[in-house]
């Protein structure tokens, strides 16, 4: 798949996190401190291990030459490209080059741009996350709010997957008409449609029975860990432990 599409693909599931958001006289670190929590909640909900402040997947240096450039989050998956997510209020250069590099390295490359964030065009192998807010200053301080909104979630997606020949669209029996891979037929805790490519089963990694650990946990629920049949590590020598997204 070509890597606008899936930049665009992942951009629009996350704003399904991000803008409902809504809030009122916020500090600069609380709005990025919430976005940042539902970008990780997005990629737990997912199924994928999620790390902040992660060293750049695509070995770019930092301000220092020593230092290597750090993204604010990065979502692993076993089933495609890692996701790289940087988050900003202003229009950063130094992260749309960061993402442009990851995007030339394979991952999938994520920025939500908040407040105003909006001076100049990303590149079509960027997905955006745009997230209106206003600001007002109080007692000398710039405070932000904001409603709950339905925004459009990207910029130019149609563009990016016009030039792909159709419109992507979630549906399993879409995707499967056009002969690329079909989509899990599950749903997300969140209710959402699970984004993650299906196996012959119609389910994903995730969702599958047939692929998960299967070990009864100490809470006498099911462990959904995937791990292609088997048990998983925490299961296979020792007794049941509950099992938590992981969160670096």
């Amino acid at each position: 798949m070509d890597v606008a599409v899936r930049a665009q693909r992942a951009a629009e599931s996350l704003a399904k996190y991000v803008l409902p958001l809504s809030f009122t006289d916020w500090s600069a670190v609380r709005v990025t401190a919430e976005l940042t929590r539902r970008v990780v909640e997005w990629g737990v909900d997912h199924g994928w291990r999620v790390r902040r402040e992660v060293p750049s997947i695509a070995g770019l240096p930092g301000a220092h030459p020593d230092r290597p450039g750090y993204l604010d989050v990065v979502c692993e998956r076993l089933d495609g490209p890692p996701i790289a997510v940087e988050i900003d209020r202003t229009d950063k250069q130094w992260s749309a080059r960061k993402l442009l590099c990851e995007a030339d390295a394979g991952a999938v490359a994520v920025w939500v741009r908040w407040a105003d964030a909006k001076t100049w065009i990303v590149p079509p192998s960027i997905g955006v996350v745009r997230v209106p807010t206003t600001v007002s200053r109080i007692g000398g301080r710039r405070l932000y709010s904001r409603a709950a909104s339905q925004y459009p979630p990207t910029d130019a997606s149609n563009e990016a997957t016009e030039r792909q020949g159709a419109i992507v669209r979630p549906a399993m029996e879409t995707a499967g008409a056009r002969g690329e891979a079909r989509l899990c037929r599950a749903s997300t805790r969140k209710g959402h449609p699970c984004p993650i490519n299906a196996r012959p089963s119609g389910l994903c990694h995730v969702h599958d029975p047939e692929v998960q650990c299967g070990a009864v946990k100490k809470n006498g629920q099911r462990c959904t860990n995937a791990t292609g049949g088997g048990r998983c590590a925490k299961h296979r020598n020792g007794p049941a432990f509950e099992d938590a997204a992981t969160l670096l």
